[in-house]
């Protein structure tokens, strides 16, 4: 990628986090950038493109923190959680827009309903069960093991959702801490004593 299309991608981030990706369109963003249109579609021949490539940014930037982030206590399984909730914040057009884009974008539908989704469930159960396993967390039930997975899952995804409804698109950090500490309660039913401690130190650490 040249500097060219990483200034592109970089300005498209900023305007879809601000105004959302619905709302902003191809000459908009050229117009923008101070070049003609026909330049950006050079570079990016539609919008869909351009989405794409910043969909496997985004991708991309969250599969480095699975790999350089090993889970071995429920401290460390909250750390990584901060990061990916910061980075989701960065790329927060994305998870704001995902039923937009799953619907519009086939490509992105087909990147995420493949490999992507597969990866993130199979590693969350991965993390899950080795957090069990080193007795940070125990289950009476498949069930509740079940249960902590999937809200897990869905709260990772849509917390954004949840938190625009409630501030402007401009201010969505400030609610960050709040959306870490439901996470990290979200697991005291299933923590051991040890887990419970994790839990404890890991939202002492959040600002207030």
């Amino acid at each position: 990628m040249n500097a060219t299309q990483e200034k592109i991608i970089k300005r498209a981030l900023e305007l879809f986090n601000l105004k959302g990706i619905e709302y902003v369109g191809m000459r908009e963003l050229a117009a923008d950038l101070g070049i003609r249109i026909g330049n950006l579609t050079y570079y990016f021949p539609t919008k869909d493109d351009l989405v794409f490539n910043i969909s496997q940014a985004y991708t991309e930037s969250n599969s480095a923190i699975h790999s350089n982030l090993p889970v071995d206590s429920l401290y460390d399984f909250l750390q990584k959680n901060k990061l990916l909730f910061e980075n989701g914040l960065k790329y927060q057009c994305l998870l704001l827009s995902m039923v937009h884009l799953m619907e519009q974008n086939t490509r992105i539908a087909a990147n995420y309903q493949g490999n992507v989704m597969q990866n993130r469930i199979s590693g969350l159960v991965h993390d899950i069960e080795l957090l069990e396993e080193n007795k940070y967390l125990k289950f009476s039930s498949g069930d509740d093991k079940l249960l902590i997975i999937s809200s897990n899952s869905l709260q990772s995804r849509f917390w954004l959702s949840e938190a625009v409804l409630t501030e402007s698109r401009q201010h969505l950090a400030r609610q960050l801490t709040h959306y870490l500490r439901m996470k990290a309660h979200l697991f005291r039913p299933y923590a051991t004593k040890k887990g419970i401690g994790d839990i404890d130190r890991f939202v002492g650490e959040l600002n207030p």
